[in-house]
């Protein structure tokens, strides 16, 4: 447990997880050799790796690996000017950020996977506002991921409920990203995950990768009627390319785009609450990608926007920038510095967890900048996303100045936010808290 102290507010937060390591590969992050004399080198061998239940290479059933991620938060939240906090929360909202449970099976000659996360029910959750009162909320059974996988030269295919990689935060594994959340315009225009059918080509490491992808919009509440199509909701198509380029600047260099088009009916009004909608936040987004590395440093820019937002009357297109650079100060440190910039006619939503739960001022905004300073402390540098720790300020500030903004609601929040995380994450699905402020 860690303790970070700032004036007038102070933070503690914790998490453990452990999973199986990720398929998934991030660009543009440079990886540490071993150092020997290391603390922990087996315990961090066995965290990277995961527990294996089963293993017999000459079987139908070669492996099957054990999925647990839990990850507790404590958020604080401090804005300038007037105390607009809800009834009793003190600017803080404590819980369960993840807990999956799962597995990862593979089968017949090692190029069929079969991979399951489940979201555990029962758990503290986010506290809410419910007339005047802070409540609080319990975790919910419910299927985060359920897909088969067949890898061969060249193509990788995928069905069932995927996470879509649309944006570049987005195509990183929640282990991998450098930041304690991702940005706010990520979070607004990516879906979770959907039920849908994916195929993905690359001959080479240093050849053009490219994905195409078909995903339905709504999931059912429970297992039995998780894969549902309607015709408002319908379903989204998905593309996306990213290829390396060479330059002397960079040790390495990778451009990406990713654009996806929604065929829902819900683009600028009020989704009803019959509705199990789970698609993009817009019924186009399209993200413009750059990540390069150069020793110890890398740096990643991403351009995203997105054209008739979804599921909020009067909005209708928000466009942003993310500039993310960062410097390993050594082994088990790493220093991250975040710009992020939103614009929208009341169509820039601050991420939901904080400022929106915490306080009274306005989730949909006309504009947001925010400014991140984190630093990494890695306890394994041979598997850095096993375990490690977390620690950053933000500054968000936001503004509303739309003529049709209420009183109640109009005017402009800034704030910092201070966060910690200790954290057991093996490469996976492992995300840690950010506060918004």
């Amino acid at each position: 447990m860690m303790k970070l102290v700032f004036p007038g507010m102070s933070l503690l937060a914790a998490c453990w997880c452990a999973a199986f390591p990720s398929a998934e590969a991030g660009v543009g992050a440079t990886q540490f050799q071993p150092v020997s004399g290391e603390s922990l080198p087996s315990l961090c061998r066995v965290l990277d790796r995961g527990p294996v239940l089963y293993r017999n290479d000459s079987s139908w059933i070669r492996k099957v690996k054990l999925t647990l991620i839990g990850q507790y938060q404590a958020a604080a939240v401090s804005p300038n000017g007037a105390n607009k906090f809800c009834a009793s929360s003190g600017g803080h909202n404590n819980g369960w950020r993840r807990a999956y449970l799962g597995g990862d099976i593979l089968m017949g000659d090692g190029s069929w996977r079969l991979s399951n996360l489940t979201n555990v029910g029962d758990l503290e959750g986010r506290h809410r506002e419910v007339r005047g009162e802070w409540i609080g909320s319990h975790t919910e059974w419910s299927l985060y991921e359920l897909y088969l996988e067949k890898t061969m030269s060249g193509v990788k295919l995928r069905a069932g409920k995927l996470t879509p990689h649309l944006t570049s935060e987005y195509c990183l594994a929640s282990s991998r990203i450098k930041t304690v959340e991702r940005s706010a315009l990520c979070n607004e225009l990516i879906p979770i995950s959907n039920w849908g059918l994916e195929a993905n080509f690359q001959k080479d490491a240093k050849s053009l990768y490219h994905s195409y992808g078909v995903y339905l919009n709504a999931n059912g509440t429970d297992l039995k009627d998780e894969i549902q199509f309607h015709s408002a909701d319908n379903l989204f198509l998905l593309n996306a390319m990213k290829w390396k380029v060479a330059s002397p600047m960079w040790d390495s260099q990778f451009l990406g785009y990713q654009y996806a088009h929604n065929f829902t009916e819900w683009r600028g009004r009020k989704i009803p609450s019959s509705s199990d909608y789970c698609g993009t936040g817009a019924q186009d987004v399209i993200s413009l990608s750059w990540d390069a590395s150069r020793g110890a440093f890398s740096i990643m820019g991403n351009l995203l926007a997105g054209v008739g937002i979804v599921g909020q009357p009067g909005a209708k297109n928000v466009y942003g920038l993310v500039l993310q650079p960062i410097y390993r100060i050594s082994p088990h440190l790493e220093g991250v510095f975040q710009y992020q910039c939103s614009f929208g006619n009341r169509s820039v939503k601050l991420n939901t967890r904080y400022v929106p739960s915490v306080t009274h001022y306005p989730a949909w905004v006309d504009s947001m900048h925010s400014f991140y300073l984190g630093l990494n402390c890695y306890l394994c540098p041979e598997a850095v996303n096993a375990v490690k720790l977390m620690l950053a300020v933000e500054y968000v500030t936001s503004h509303v100045d739309s003529a049709t903004a209420k009183p109640s609601t109009d005017g402009l929040f800034s704030g910092l936010s201070a966060s910690s995380s200790e954290a057991f994450c093996p490469p996976s699905y492992c995300n840690f808290f950010n506060i918004v402020g």
